[in-house]
């Protein structure tokens, strides 16, 4: 079955790749990975409540594949559009991206010191096709201190992040990964997303 998907993809036509997020972590991580994107940012706007009946894993699925569609109806016909969203969980709450410092501050208050979820949705659209996917990674937070906390918004690193925090950010990082993929917190999950890809080529090559 492997040898019939690959003899699939070599004589199938390269869809573009067009990945329907801002976000510049990204496209860092696909273009690092090896891949052609094009970035065009999604006019979803974020910030709807989760319904109760969305459970939480399910919900930034919902939300990348939101803004997956508001770019796939205006990308070409045959483009590949990516849609990804993250957001982090602790004690069955979501923290989305803080809007504002003292938001922020709450939040790493709040995760300081503690387990906690990321969760990544992962939306690929092709014509009128469509694979969904999620992952879940386990970070850890060591304990800071107020004086640790505020250093730390200082520099800015917490805007546009979910949980107000990066992975990679700094020279001392202070979230360590428990389990999951470290491409996944970061904002995309590459070996989830190389496995969908694959199967959604394997799916157009074989109309």
């Amino acid at each position: 079955m492997r040898k019939i998907e690959n003899r699939h993809l070599k004589t199938a036509r390269p869809w573009p790749l067009v990945l329907a997020s801002g976000s510049p972590r990204r496209a860092q991580l696909l273009r690092q990975a090896g891949f052609d994107v094009v970035v065009r940012k999604s006019p979803f706007r974020e910030g709807a409540p989760r319904p109760a009946v969305v459970p939480i894993r399910v919900w930034p699925v919902c939300l990348a594949f939101a803004k997956a569609q508001a770019v796939h109806t205006a990308a070409a016909a045959d483009a590949i559009v990516i849609g990804a969203d993250t957001i982090v969980v602790v004690d069955g709450l979501i923290l989305n991206k803080a809007a504002r410092r003292a938001q922020a501050l709450r939040m790493l208050r709040r995760l300081s010191g503690r387990r906690h979820q990321v969760i990544t949705g992962l939306a690929l659209l092709a014509g009128r096709r469509c694979r969904l996917a999620s992952a879940v990674s386990i970070c850890r937070m060591r304990k800071l201190t107020r004086p640790q906390i505020e250093a730390y918004l200082n520099t800015g690193l917490w805007k546009d992040k979910a949980g107000a925090y990066g992975l990679q950010d700094g020279d001392d990082p202070f979230v360590e990964l428990l389990e999951g993929e470290w491409s996944n917190v970061v904002g995309l999950p590459l070996r989830v997303f190389k496995r969908e890809l694959q199967l959604l080529r394997a799916e157009i090559a074989a109309r």
